[in-house]
């Protein structure tokens, strides 16, 4: 059947449950709230069950309702169906909602003639459909208490049973699905399908899935931010040691550039990873003034690469046959060892000129002359050369212009248009280089996979914010240094607009 407004679920778009909530996270950066969303997605569900049940007059609803933001999209839906003429009873399975904008959808059935019961419901029998909105895609692990005994009622009504966004009891990310699981005529699914749903056993309980269009702006998806750093990239751990935040190495300098390497080292340490090798010729020298550095030679490429989860190669290194043998290395050990590489400054150059080739899990990151030189000496707008080299080389390229365009070689590209004019001064570029293998090894750190696309977005969206901060200062100009020291403050704001908790 199709219904306006909704339209019929697919795998090839469906996304992760990391991608969603990064970009409900930066719908709220961009303007749309959470409660606006909560709303929408409200009016979607109603909808949906208007146009399957043919209309909703007289139809009698039962919404089960859990006490997060899953329930919440259950209670709008419930008050929007009983306005339109259903008589609506809702369940509150756990007996309380304590997500904020729950609440507040909570309060809206006050003046509504939605009844509500705040425990689980006995049985469902004599209802022409029932909402399962419990657990949505927050919650995972085994059914237990009221919100088992809630999906034994849902399983066993004889009427329309509709799951909002995921079947409660179902893995939205790999389709497992515990004892107990709802079983669905239709899954209504909000903003994107989830990977679950069509993956067995998950396709099996989630029945028909439409996906619903709840009003999230666009640029929350196509621009980085906040979210993409605050999701993305993992929390540290309570019990934390050292290493479990990432390592990473830093390859690169010269006699005539030794405080390029210096720049992209500290900027990874404070994009929040525990442990930095700096690897040059100069390592030691640099120590010396930066004592958190782990100082290392060339010779001792292989082992540290093997320490670390995600290597920086090409700052300050200068371009010449010594140096390319020195890059080759490096590609080398980090494909062996299945870590993201990011390549910047004279790496970049090495690989205009044919000295160096892409290989293995790699991120460049040209400005628009480097890129410029990448094509040939065609000139194309970022997002255009974005695309155009990462399909070409088969890597993640950003290139940084005022409005970066990050790609992969897929086709996929992201927006970031965070950062101010005064970011032109040199060594920022080293900075945003060591944020990226800082934000890739805390992921690879954690178990997560790179994710270059996604990650090198944050990276941008962070590193931009560091800049906008270090004006708002009321400087003039600033440096290297300036944005460096804040990128943990917009890591904090990030995780603060997040809602999220240091634990």
């Amino acid at each position: 059947m199709r219904c306006p407004g909704l339209k019929p679920g697919s795998s090839e778009e469906a996304l992760a449950t990391e991608d969603i909530r990064a970009y409900e996270v930066n719908s709220i950066w961009r303007g749309v709230s959470l409660d606006l969303l909560m709303e929408n997605a409200g009016a979607a569900v109603a909808s949906a069950l208007e146009c399957l049940l043919g209309g909703l007059e007289g139809a009698r609803v039962a919404v089960l309702s859990g006490k997060g933001g899953n329930g919440g999209d259950g209670l709008a839906a419930a008050r929007r169906m009983a306005s339109r003429g259903a008589s609506v009873t809702v369940y509150l399975v756990q007996g309380l909602v304590d997500h904020p904008s729950s609440k507040v959808m909570l309060d809206a059935l006050k003046n509504s003639s939605v009844k509500v019961e705040r425990s689980p419901p006995e049985e469902l029998e004599g209802v022409d459909a029932v909402v399962d909105a419990v657990l949505g895609i927050g919650v995972k692990g085994a059914l237990r208490g009221p919100v088992r005994k809630a999906m034994e009622a849902y399983n066993s009504s004889p009427g329309m049973r509709i799951s909002v966004d995921i079947p409660t009891g179902v893995n939205p990310d790999t389709g497992e699905a515990v004892d107990g699981a709802a079983r669905s005529d239709y899954t209504v699914s909000l903003i994107a399908a989830k990977r679950g749903l069509f993956v067995e056993p998950g396709r099996l309980h989630a029945g028909e899935v439409l996906v619903a269009e709840i009003g999230l702006p666009e640029s929350a998806v196509t621009h980085a931010g906040p979210g993409d750093a605050a999701v993305r990239v993992p929390m540290r751990r309570r019990d934390a040691w050292k290493g479990s935040a990432g390592r990473v190495v830093v390859v690169g300098g010269s006699k005539q550039f030794a405080g390029a390497p210096v720049l992209a080292a500290l900027a990874a340490y404070a994009a929040g990873v525990d442990l930095v090798y700096l690897v040059s010729y100069r390592s030691y020298d640099a120590a010396l003034s930066h004592v958190e550095l782990v100082p290392r030679t060339p010779d001792d490429l292989e082992d540290v690469v093997a320490r670390s989860h995600s290597v920086v190669v090409g700052p300050g290194m200068g371009v010449s046959d010594e140096a390319a043998g020195l890059v080759e290395a490096v590609l080398r050990e980090a494909e062996k060892r299945g870590r993201l590489v990011v390549a910047d400054a004279d790496a970049i150059k090495m690989i205009s000129e044919g000295l160096v080739k892409p290989r293995g899990v790699m991120v460049i990151t040209p400005h628009r002359g480097e890129a410029r030189q990448l094509l040939g000496g065609e000139s194309l707008e970022p997002l255009e050369a974005a695309r155009r080299i990462a399909a070409e080389l088969g890597v993640t390229v950003a290139v940084k212009a005022p409005v970066d365009a990050v790609c992969n070689p897929q086709g996929k590209c992201r927006l970031n248009d965070t950062g101010v004019p005064e970011m032109s001064v040199g060594g920022t570029g080293d900075v945003l280089a060591g944020v990226i293998a800082g934000f890739a090894a805390r992921r690879a750190a954690a178990g997560l996979d790179y994710d270059p696309l996604n990650t090198v977005a944050a990276a941008l969206y962070i590193t931009g914010r560091a800049g906008e901060m270090a004006v708002a200062e009321g400087l003039e100009s600033i440096t290297p240094l300036k944005v460096l020291e804040n990128v943990p403050r917009a890591m904090e704001e990030a995780r603060r607009i997040a809602g999220q908790r240091r634990v």
